[in-house]
């Protein structure tokens, strides 16, 4: 690893119209920076769910397409919708990209690769138990649901589809 390269995150602020206390007032976040955001925690993901797969097997093309095209989609809905809290939420999001890789080797089962179809039924499974969890949490008065709709992905499982 090159020590004389900082790491450079995204930037974590609210996407646009938000403020960040934190920052102080009117301090905002362009679309163009939102959308960087999304790449970076994309990026993120994909690294955690291959540290799941490990060396057991491979992703198929057209099965990498579909991930990143429907998780950008929906992590930029839920950016736009509640600004970033990809500082709060980034071990709850890796640890569900880590559980998205295990369904995916297992939905592959004796396959060379991990194809499309496995990779549709592994983010059915996630996102089913995201959207299970949010409803416990959510009954269970959880203080630190936003709205009633806490996530085990922080706000990044939504429930609609971009």
């Amino acid at each position: 690893m090159n020590t004389d390269t900082p790491h450079r995150q995204p930037a974590l602020t609210p996407v646009t119209g938000r403020t960040n206390p934190a920052l102080g007032e009117g301090h905002a976040e362009t679309n163009a920076d939102a959308e960087r955001a999304v790449e970076y925690i994309v990026d993120e993901c994909f690294f955690a769910m291959g540290q799941a797969i490990g060396m057991r097997t491979t992703v198929d093309y057209d099965a990498v397409i579909f991930m990143r095209d429907h998780y950008r989609a929906k992590f930029l809905a839920a950016m736009q919708a509640f600004g970033n809290r990809w500082a709060q939420d980034r071990q709850n999001v890796t640890g569900v990209a880590l559980m998205f890789g295990e369904r995916a080797v297992r939905h592959a089962g004796d396959r060379t690769s991990i194809d499309l179809e496995s990779v549709r039924k592994a983010a059915a499974d996630v996102e089913r138990y995201c959207k299970l969890h949010s409803r416990r949490a959510a009954r269970s008065g959880d203080p630190t649901s936003e709205g009633a709709q806490s996530r085990i992905a922080g706000y990044w499982c939504t429930d609609d589809e971009p």
